[in-house]
């Protein structure tokens, strides 16, 4: 008989319920916590063969949780909190506590929800690079705005107004570069493969690594197209079925916003990416809608070319 378990994650602790009429214990969100979990599952005869655990993603705080239980030899879902809250919905009684949440999850779990959480310590360390990265070029990106925009005042005002933030730039850009040499060091025969694509340069290429870890988790491109959030959402309802349709956006959305800069980049070259972006202009399409059909054609050119390991041949 298989052991449905249903973890509810916060900051400091997390709750489990471990079956449909028990009741709801609650351990410390740390080491010591997490190994008096494990502990609590031994005593109780639920052995890691017979058990699937559950929890919501929630931001970096389930990781802990998650990452001890794989560890542990147990399998534990992770959750879209969309699933939980579409379910919490249905409720006539739309009760929010941390022992309901945790029966809720257990309940999603028992149908179905969820994805197994396959992180490992070095997917763990790169995707918290590729994400220090991503904050440093935005402040960097900030800080440069700022620095116009008193520039601009100074032009027109014709008095000084502060010095720029020429320090910080460079402090920024130096860890910038010092977070480069290491992203380049992961997986370089993969990185090297995905930069054959058009478009896909360095920091997309090495988000993607980061974010699917392992390409074999998608047995083909739809269900990498879905996970990033791309496909199609679909909504026909008696006569409207000719609305405007949007992508679901329920995707990795780091992912989601590199793949758009690598095709807008793509499509400005002669290569198959802009061949294509030209043809659903030509049907009419959107700017956004038709650069959406190229970040779906690249997603299932990254499959093959990562899944093969052959590089990218332009045709």
């Amino acid at each position: 008989m298989m052991n449905f378990i249903g973890i509810d994650i916060s900051k400091r602790d997390f709750h489990v319920c471990f079956d449909e009429g028990g009741g709801i214990l609650k351990f410390n969100n740390d080491k010591a916590g997490i190994d008096a979990f494990l502990n609590h599952l031994e005593h109780l005869g639920m052995d890691s063969e017979q058990s699937l655990l559950g929890l919501e993603a929630t931001g970096s705080y389930h990781i802990p949780v998650a990452y001890g239980c794989t560890r542990a030899g147990y399998t534990i879902n992770v959750i879209n909190p969309l699933i939980t809250k579409k379910q919490n919905q249905t409720s006539l009684r739309r009760v929010k506590t941390d022992a309901s949440d945790a029966k809720l999850i257990r309940f999603c779990l028992l149908n179905g929800a969820g994805y197994p959480f396959h992180e490992t310590a070095e997917t763990i360390r790169l995707k918290t690079l590729v994400r220090q990265r991503a904050s440093l070029s935005m402040l960097r990106h900030r800080t440069r705005l700022r620095d116009e925009e008193v520039l601009h005042r100074e032009d027109y005002l014709s008095i000084a107004i502060t010095t720029r933030n020429k320090d910080l730039q460079d402090f920024l850009d130096e860890k910038i570069l010092i977070l480069d040499r290491c992203l380049r060091k992961s997986s370089p025969g993969v990185q090297k493969l995905l930069m054959s694509i058009p478009g896909v340069g360095p920091q997309t290429a090495v988000t993607c690594i980061s974010e699917v870890a392992d390409i074999t988790r998608f047995p083909d491109p739809q269900k990498l197209t879905a996970w990033l959030g791309l496909d199609p959402r679909v909504h026909e309802s008696g006569t409207s079925i000719h609305g405007k349709g949007y992508i679901t956006k329920r995707g990795n959305k780091l992912l989601r916003t590199r793949l758009f800069n690598a095709a807008s980049v793509a499509v400005l070259h002669e290569n198959m990416f802009q061949r294509f972006f030209q043809q659903k202009r030509s049907e009419g399409k959107p700017y956004r809608v038709a650069l959406c059909a190229v970040m779906r054609k690249m997603v299932h050119v990254i499959h093959a070319v990562w899944s093969r390991g052959t590089p990218f041949i332009n045709s």
